[in-house]
């Protein structure tokens, strides 16, 4: 019975996600993928979606990344190209994710340590690039 007990903890631990994500973080999400799969429906990596903090004040902003958007019945986000794909950069206003500006392309998005952090991201032909929030928008380092 112990055994049994462990067992289940540990599964339950498995499959509980390492972080909990917002109401609005999960409608966008859900907003992207519908769009990207043009309603057929989809999943996406959880290493696309980060929520945090990018612009210094304390609130988690959100970073959809087209790339882990797969869609049901096969295929990738209609927001991808060959190289990359559409990367969408919200901002927290209240309680809701605005847009934060024009989507940008990249590949492989990561955010550092910082007040605002940096979000590092692989461009066209596997460029590096970088941007980070100016206190009026997010712009390429």
């Amino acid at each position: 019975m112990r055994t049994l007990l462990l067992l289940l903890a540990v599964f339950v631990l498995a499959a509980a996600p390492a972080e909990a994500l917002s109401n609005a973080a999960r409608y966008l999400i859900d907003q992207q993928i519908g769009q990207a799969c043009e309603g057929r429906g989809g999943t996406i990596d959880p290493a696309a979606v980060i929520e945090r903090d990018l612009t210094g004040d304390g609130r988690a902003d959100l970073i959809i990344s087209h790339e882990g958007i797969r869609c049901s019945g096969g295929g990738r986000s209609l927001y991808c190209g060959i190289q990359v794909c559409s990367v969408m950069l919200y901002v927290r206003r209240g309680a809701l994710l605005e847009l934060a500006a024009d989507d940008k392309l990249g590949m492989g998005v990561s955010v550092e340590d910082g007040a605002p952090p940096t979000i590092r991201m692989f461009g066209h032909g596997g460029r590096p690039t970088a941007l980070r929030w100016d206190g009026q928008g997010f712009r390429w380092q």
